[in-house]
């Protein structure tokens, strides 16, 4: 249920408005005019029939109706081609599972539309997002465009929030022409899609492959933007053990991506701010202190170590204040023990990352 008690889920009536949307679609889509569509929203589905029925719905009840919507099928073994089979969408199979990175690529090179709009299976977006889109993009100053995840949030664990809110705000934070590209909801030009030479395909898991590729446009001078106004749904639950193994490959990879392009180690081209970098060593640190000093039965060593944890949340206040005006003050202070916790988890991946590309893995 979202907080003010409806079901987003679709249910008879959003079935009756995905039937008559999706036919007001269809009758706009014959003028032949509009043959060569505006935008081209690209999908890469791997089992996900748990939200892509809703995914596409969503997307026909759009107030903008030149779009296409292009659908890349990577191996899934689910109902979810069944799913899409219901829906006006062109479905590309893979040969076999060949990854987000190498699907959203096949996806284009597919897609008709000059204007590339990626999103994930379980992204929904809103009635005026597409034309809030194609609106942003007639100014004509910008080669690139990201949404953010909006604030209301269907899974409302801890866990969750914590990591939704994290995405939310890192990204909302960001002005000007970013190194960026989040594909959960980012928008790009084909012409400036293919000088890139699209999403680097050694990425055969999802990680960081939107990171190096929004990397990747800035060095080529391509315009990027976050848009807060692109506002979307990311239904995305996580376990701890699932933020954690997130975060750590995360770490893994950002570590050997700077090094690849070792150009760039001084410069902060991520969403992670810099204070939160800062405070991965001090986290470390204290937590190697407090156990130190556990061991070795030193109070003076669990002081330090406390001390240093504290130094680590003092860094990280903007995005637990972030927590406390979105939840409160209980989910921020509850949210602490998990931040120190994710801190450490990062340090080790970093280092995991610097000693794994020492030995010859680069991606």
């Amino acid at each position: 249920m979202r907080p003010n008690g409806t079901d987003p889920r679709p249910d008879a009536e959003h079935g009756w408005n995905r039937v008559t949307s999706m036919a007001r679609w269809l009758a706009r889509r014959r003028h032949p005019a509009q043959a060569a569509p505006a935008v081209s929203v690209v999908i890469p589905v791997y089992n996900a029939a748990a939200t892509l029925a809703e995914c596409l719905t969503r997307l026909f009840q759009s107030t903008f109706f030149d779009f296409e919507v292009v659908l890349v099928d990577d191996g899934s073994t689910d109902q979810s081609a069944a799913i899409a089979a219901n829906f006006p969408v062109r479905v590309v199979p893979t040969e076999g599972r060949v990854g987000p990175a190498a699907a959203r690529n096949i996806g284009a090179r597919a897609a008709q539309g000059a204007l590339l709009f990626f999103i994930d299976s379980d992204v929904m977006v809103a009635p005026d997002t597409l034309a809030r889109l194609a609106e942003r993009y007639a100014r004509g100053d910008v080669e690139g465009l990201i949404g953010v995840q909006a604030a209301a949030m269907r899974h409302r664990d801890l866990v969750s929030q914590y990591k939704n809110l994290w995405m939310r705000w890192t990204y909302a934070r960001q002005t000007g022409d970013v190194p960026l590209f989040y594909t959960t909801a980012a928008a790009i030009q084909r012409d400036a899609f293919v000088r890139a030479g699209g999403f680097d395909e050694g990425y055969g898991n999802p990680n960081v492959e939107d990171t190096a590729f929004g990397q990747k446009l800035a060095r080529l001078g391509i315009r990027i933007r976050v848009q807060p106004e692109l506002e979307v749904e990311h239904v995305k639950r996580y376990s701890l053990a699932g933020l954690l193994r997130t975060d750590f490959l995360r770490a893994v990879a950002l570590t050997r991506l700077k090094l690849r392009h070792r150009a760039d180690l001084a410069r902060n081209n991520t969403s992670v701010p810099g204070s939160y970098m800062a405070s991965v060593p001090v986290a470390v640190a204290g937590t190697g202190a407090l156990g130190a000093g556990v061991v070795l039965g030193l109070p003076a060593l669990a002081v330090v170590a406390l001390v240093a944890l504290g130094a680590a949340t003092v860094l990280n206040a903007n995005f637990l204040g972030a927590i406390r005006t979105s939840e409160g003050w209980g989910r921020a202070l509850a949210a602490a023990p998990l931040l120190w916790l994710e801190l450490v988890v990062v340090g080790v991946g970093s280092g995991v990352g610097l000693l794994t590309y020492a030995l010859g893995r680069r991606y």
